[in-house]
C-alpha cells in the first residue's frame, strides 16, 4: 500500500516538531528546577543555604578555625542534626563507645556535648567532617545543655530534623535482618502531627516522653525551645512559672525532671502530638488515658518493671543500660553487634567520610 505524498504545509509542521525535538533534547539540565523545596511551616524559622555563621566542622567552609578540619559535605537542608550529651560515668563510658563504633554515620552532623570534661582524648572520637565536639561545664542538665547548644549561633534553625540522646542509654541495636539505619526509624515516626518521638514513656507524675532519646523536627524544637504558654503545669518537681523543655538551665535534679514532664505538655498544648517505639503504648488507642488511671506503669526502665518484663532494645533501638536491666542480654548483644563488622555506616544513607 502506498503512503499519499505529503503536502508543501504538512512538510512545514513536521520540520517544526524536528526542530523543536532537537532543541528540548541538547537543551541544558537545570536540576533545580526539580528540586524545590516544600514551603517552611507556619511560625518556623526556615532554614537557609547559607551556613557561613555554622559551627566550622558544620558549615560548608574549606577550613575550621577550631580543628584545622573542613566539612566535605553540601549542607541539605533535611540532613539532621544528631546531639549527643556525656557526662562521665563508668556506664555512660561504655555506652558513648558503643555509640561511636555501632551509631556513627554519613547521613547526618553530629555533635558530642560532653559536660565537665577536658581531655576527651579517651572517648576516641573520631575526626570527620561530620562530627563536632562542644566542652562545657558540667551545668543545666541534658536539657539544658541541649537548649545551649541549639542556641549558639541559630544552630537550629540551619536544620529541620534533629535527634537527642544522652549517655545513659546503649545502642542502636537492630536485628541482622534489618537493614534501617536507626536514625531514619526515629525520624521516620515525625508527621505533619506527631512532632515529639521517644523511645518510652512514663505514667508518673503524669504522661511524658521520656528524654533518653528524642526525636524532632523544625516545629517539635521551636515548641521546645519556646514552649507555649500554658504547657507549663505545676507538680511536686516544679511550679507552672518553672521552665519546661529546653528552654532553661537545670540546677538541680528537680528542675531537670520537670522541664522532662513539661515537655510532653510543651508539644501537645497546641495540638500536636507524641509517638513512641514501645510497643506498649500501641497496644490500645488511649494509652495516654490509661496512664492517668495507672498506678503501675510509671517508670518502666527498671528490672521487671515494663508490664513485668523489660523493654527489648530491638524494640525500642535503644537499651537503658545504667540501671542494671538484664545486665546479661545487654552484655551479649554489646558483643555480638561488636564483632558481627557492620555498624551504621554500612545501612545508613550518606557519603563515606
Amino acid at each position: 500500500m502506498a503512503f499519499a505524498t505529503r503536502g508543501p504545509q504538512a512538510q512545514a509542521v513536521i520540520g517544526a516538531l524536528i526542530l523543536l525535538f532537537l532543541i528540548w533534547l541538547f537543551a541544558p539540565f537545570n536540576p533545580s528546577a526539580y528540586n524545590q523545596s516544600p514551603p517552611a511551616s507556619p511560625g518556623v524559622v526556615k532554614p537557609g543555604k547559607d551556613t557561613s555563621d555554622l559551627p566550622p566542622v558544620l558549615s560548608n567552609s574549606s577550613s575550621s578555625e577550631e580543628d584545622g578540619q573542613g566539612s566535605l559535605i553540601d549542607k541539605d537542608e533535611f540532613r539532621p542534626l544528631i546531639l549527643y550529651a556525656y557526662a562521665e560515668s563508668d556506664a555512660a563510658r561504655e555506652n558513648i563507645k558503643f555509640f561511636i563504633h555501632q551509631g556513627l554515620h554519613g547521613a547526618a552532623d553530629f555533635v558530642f556535648i560532653l559536660n565537665g570534661i577536658e581531655d576527651a582524648d579517651y572517648l576516641e572520637i573520631p575526626q570527620k567532617p561530620n562530627v563536632r565536639v562542644v566542652k562545657r561545664d558540667n551545668t543545666c542538665f541534658d536539657l539544658g545543655a541541649y537548649g545551649e547548644v541549639l542556641r549558639q549561633d541559630g544552630l537550629w534553625a540551619k536544620y529541620k530534623r534533629f535527634i537527642m540522646l544522652n549517655a545513659s542509654i546503649r545502642g542502636p541495636f537492630l536485628p541482622y535482618w534489618s537493614k534501617g539505619c536507626w536514625s531514619d526509624l526515629y525520624l521516620a515516626k515525625l508527621t505533619g502531627k506527631v512532632k515529639l518521638v521517644g523511645m518510652t514513656a512514663n505514667c508518673w507524675p503524669r504522661f511524658h516522653v521520656q528524654s533518653m532519646i528524642w526525636a524532632t523536627d523544625a516545629v517539635g524544637i521551636d515548641l521546645l525551645l519556646n514552649p507555649p504558654p500554658g504547657s507549663r503545669v505545676e507538680d511536686e518537681f516544679g511550679g507552672a512559672d518553672a521552665p519546661v523543655g529546653l528552654a532553661g538551665c537545670y540546677g538541680d535534679w528537680n528542675a531537670a525532671v520537670h522541664a522532662e514532664v513539661g515537655s510532653t505538655e510543651a508539644v501537645r498544648e497546641p495540638g500536636y502530638e507524641v509517638d513512641l517505639m514501645m510497643m506498649a503504648f500501641h497496644k490500645s488507642g488511649n494509652y495516654i488515658d490509661e496512664c492517668a488511671n495507672s498506678e503501675g506503669n510509671g517508670d518502666l526502665l527498671w528490672q521487671g518493671k515494663y508490664f513485668g518484663t523489660n523493654v527489648h532494645p530491638y524494640e525500642t533501638i535503644f537499651i537503658k543500660a545504667n540501671r542494671d536491666i538484664d545486665p546479661t542480654l545487654i552484655e551479649h548483644l554489646t558483643e555480638w553487634h561488636e564483632t558481627a563488622g557492620t555498624s551504621s555506616w554500612d545501612v545508613c544513607r550518606g557519603a563515606s567520610l
